[in-house]
């Protein structure tokens, strides 16, 4: 077999130059190398690509084809390519590529669940970007984009001309309510991997080991990061209302558009934007944190919790999608879209008694899910090799 990977996968879309289905993708990539498959990867010269993998690319002999000047179907023509897997599906026309094997993992149906909120045009820097989210998730783009797409995607695995695997229960779920003619369909379901780092770095002046909330992901109004800002904002004035000083902080990484934030809060010197960080920088400043807050409107699995849970950093989360899923009775859980319970949590884990509670569930819980994350790697990468 002759494989293909798609590296443009792991590359950065839409306003985040790192991401989930980026992240599962690198996973991947290293476990297939340590397995000494023979594969080759297709990639955007035009992106950022971790050096890393470049690096590994070259040394162990990887061919790695650049769609900037060949695309996608060229580069499968020219090297009698016969499978090809992409650890992120992606609706650009270029991708709808005719190969023997087509092997795909499926995160699941954002660009459908999600409501549509003017809030994403803020978020957006670029022109292009701005654009994007002007139509991204309204219903008229879901209906005449976004759905015809899906369906020729659905079609394609219903009658076997793409294969494919999902990452939470959540996610086949969604997958086959949305399109019944996968109801009867296998879909294997193999928890996403996770890189480990050890945490190196330091925290930024004023902030203190354990005494900061963290919030991820800055960039992208899907991650509903501002919600959660209001809601620590509204938590400090309320401290300070009653003549307490308050010395935590609110630390966020991945705000590369800090102005989204900042004018909405009052209490600016009890907040530190921070813009992408380092993966071991960042697994520092989980270790570190008091708590996380991941109060995401969709997700396909959720790193980010299980990171912090790795250090017995209790969470407070989203209760939607596949979040409760992946973290169980380990968090507590909000409704994303009402500030005043965030702040309830934030609260909540205040309470010394509660925040011990949460320490031992937090460990107890990232034990589990990265048993089953380290034997549901094994699975895809057989399924992907076709073993």
């Amino acid at each position: 077999m002759n494989l293909l990977f798609n590296l443009v996968a792991v590359q950065p879309i839409h306003s985040a130059k790192f991401h989930g289905g980026g992240s599962y993708g690198e996973v991947i990539f290293w476990a297939l190398v340590k397995r000494g498959a023979k594969f080759s990867c297709v990639y955007d010269s035009r992106k950022y690509l971790a050096p890393d993998i470049l690096e590994t690319c070259k040394q162990c002999e990887i061919p790695l084809f650049d769609i900037a000047e060949k695309t996608p179907q060229q580069i499968i023509d020219d090297n009698t390519i016969d499978a090809f897997y992409t650890p992120l599906y992606s609706l650009e026309k270029k991708w709808q590529i005719k190969v023997k094997r087509f092997v795909l993992t499926w995160h699941g149906v954002r660009a459908l669940e999600m409501r549509y909120s003017w809030e994403g045009i803020g978020f957006a820097k670029k022109f292009a970007q701005k654009l994007e989210a002007l139509v991204r998730y309204r219903d008229c783009w879901k209906k005449y984009f976004y759905a015809p797409k899906y369906r020729d995607l659905a079609a394609r695995i219903a009658d076997g001309r793409a294969e494919c695997i999902t990452v939470s229960e959540h996610s086949r779920a969604s997958i086959k309510s949305f399109f019944p003619e996968l109801l009867d369909k296998e879909i294997p379901v193999f928890y996403s991997p996770m890189a480990e780092y050890e945490p190196a770095g330091f925290l930024p002046p004023t902030v203190k080991s354990k005494r900061y909330f963290l919030l991820t992901s800055g960039a992208r109004w899907e991650k509903n990061n501002l919600r959660a800002v209001k809601a620590f904002d509204e938590l400090v004035s309320m401290i300070q209302s009653k003549g307490r000083e308050f010395d935590m902080k609110l630390v966020i990484t991945g705000a590369t558009n800090v102005r989204v934030y900042r004018k909405h809060i009052r209490n600016k010197d009890s907040f530190v934007f921070l813009g992408y960080v380092e993966s071991k920088e960042l697994e520092f400043l989980h270790k570190n944190a008091y708590a996380f807050i991941f109060p995401s409107l969709n997700e396909g699995f959720g790193y980010p919790p299980v990171q912090s849970m790795r250090y017995g950093v209790p969470v407070a989360a989203s209760g939607t999608t596949s979040v409760p899923e992946v973290c169980g009775n380990a968090v507590l859980y909000f409704d994303p879209y009402s500030v005043s319970e965030i702040k309830n949590r934030m609260i909540q884990l205040l309470d010394s008694n509660i925040y011990v509670t949460y320490v031992s569930r937090a460990l107890a819980r990232y034990a589990e899910v990265h048993k089953r994350q380290e034997e549901d790697l094994e699975k895809a990468v057989a399924f992907v090799l076709g073993e």
